[in-house]
């Protein structure tokens, strides 16, 4: 069920920032495999979502 969850999530996120719901849909779907399949996996996919959404944050205050 988390893996259902997180997949949505992930797919979500991605889909908005590229704007195509069926490539966030793929994106989220392999991310998921592969942080649940492995730590390593889960380092990668956590420390790449925390390092976007620090940048992102880090762009809007630039532009304010």
């Amino acid at each position: 069920m988390l893996k259902t969850i997180a997949g949505a999530v992930i797919g979500e996120v991605i889909g908005r920032k590229s704007g195509n719901g069926l490539l966030g849909a793929g994106l989220g779907i392999v991310a998921t495999r592969l942080a649940t399949r492995s730590i390593p996996g889960l380092l990668l996919v956590g420390g790449a979502f925390a390092a976007k959404s620090m940048y992102d944050k880090r762009k809007e205050r630039q532009r304010s």
